[in-house]
């Protein structure tokens, strides 16, 4: 699910939480969409063939009213840096999209 992660702690649940409410640049294509990170939910940690596994989602909502298909996209937030996200479109509300991403 991701592939770089420039700043320390980001590919965590504790570094996305500290970034709720926060809105972060998304690349698609050669522009860019603002999406805000609206919910970090922890999921049971629990051991997997010796490693421990801390599995969490995030909801992220985009004004753009245009649908992006599930891939991976490059995310960016002063203070989290840089990071590759597989994101998924997961329902449309009246103020837009909102997308998920799962980390286990």
């Amino acid at each position: 699910m991701q592939s770089k992660v420039d700043a320390v702690g980001a590919g965590t649940y504790e570094g996305f939480a500290s970034h709720l409410n926060g809105v972060f640049d998304v690349r698609v294509g050669s522009g860019t969409v603002e999406m805000t990170l609206v919910q970090a939910t922890k999921g049971k940690a629990r051991d997997w063939e010796g490693l421990r596994k801390e599995p969490f989602s995030l909801i992220f909502k985009c004004a753009n009213p245009v649908v992006l298909p599930q891939k991976t996209y490059p995310f960016e937030r002063p203070g989290f840096g840089k990071m590759e996200i597989f994101i998924v479109p997961v329902g449309r509300e009246r103020d837009g999209i909102v997308y998920q991403a799962v980390f286990n």
